[in-house]
């Protein structure tokens, strides 16, 4: 039931993402962001989906970015990059709840560059407030270049991949676990150890799970992205 919970959750999270406006039912959602709290329970009582950034403003949003004499230093030489344009969402305490409300003629820009060093890769995210109005940067946010290694030898368990994710965030890993889920929820996905969501079909592979049920314990090597889902590349029962 939880995990049913969750992966609802996190449907709704990803539509703010791309541009909503959610109203929630959450008198302790406020109290939440100022104390960082590590788990609550959050009762969504509606929820209104509204586009803002138009596809012209977000590929102006863009183009301006990619211009900037900083951020072309940036990618001057780097492997690969992928960028993404979103709305810039203000906090708005409204009768019975809170609104996420996005900020009009405000667009937020994330670069992620990616550089190979062999037996090693580098995931640089860069955050870029741009002020489509004026057509202008207003906050350029660089975080560092991190490092690591393209696999991890060694087999980890699912709870220390989620408690570490951006250590083995990009990484071709080895998880070994209990199966759940698998045929009881859209798309080609299972749990694993109710922790850790394992994609079997997608653009790298299509893994053969026809031999595989619930409560079956298996290995799964595939690439993991943080927080908590693996893009499988191969999957044995143990």
């Amino acid at each position: 039931m939880h995990t049913r919970k969750r992966l609802a959750l996190l449907s709704l999270l990803l539509l703010v993402s791309v541009g909503s406006a959610v109203v929630a039912q959450a008198s302790g959602v406020l109290r939440i962001l100022a104390s960082n709290v590590e788990e609550a329970v959050i009762n969504i009582q509606t929820a209104e989906v509204s586009l803002i950034l138009s596809p012209e403003e977000r590929e102006k949003a863009a183009n301006i970015v990619l211009m900037d004499s900083q951020i072309l230093e940036l990618l001057e030489g780097v492997d690969d990059y992928s960028v993404e344009v979103s709305e810039i969402f203000g906090i708005h305490e409204i009768e019975g709840g809170i609104a996420l409300v996005p900020k009009e003629g405000v667009a937020l820009v994330t670069l992620q560059i990616n550089k190979d060093y062999g037996e090693e890769f580098s995931v640089q995210v860069v955050k870029v407030t741009v002020d489509l109005l004026n057509e202008e940067i207003t906050e350029t946010d660089v975080n560092p270049e991190i490092r690591r290694p393209k696999v991890h030898e060694d087999i980890i368990s699912p709870s220390e991949l989620v408690q570490n994710p951006s250590e083995y965030d990009g990484v071709v890993v080895t998880v070994s676990g209990k199966v759940s889920l698998l045929g009881e929820v859209f798309g080609y996905l299972f749990m694993l150890d109710e922790t850790v969501t394992v994609f079997y079909r997608h653009e790298e592979a299509n893994v053969d799970i026809s031999n595989i049920e619930n409560g079956d314990y298996v290995k799964v090597t595939g690439k993991f992205s943080s927080p908590e889902a693996i893009y499988a590349l191969k999957i044995e029962e143990m």
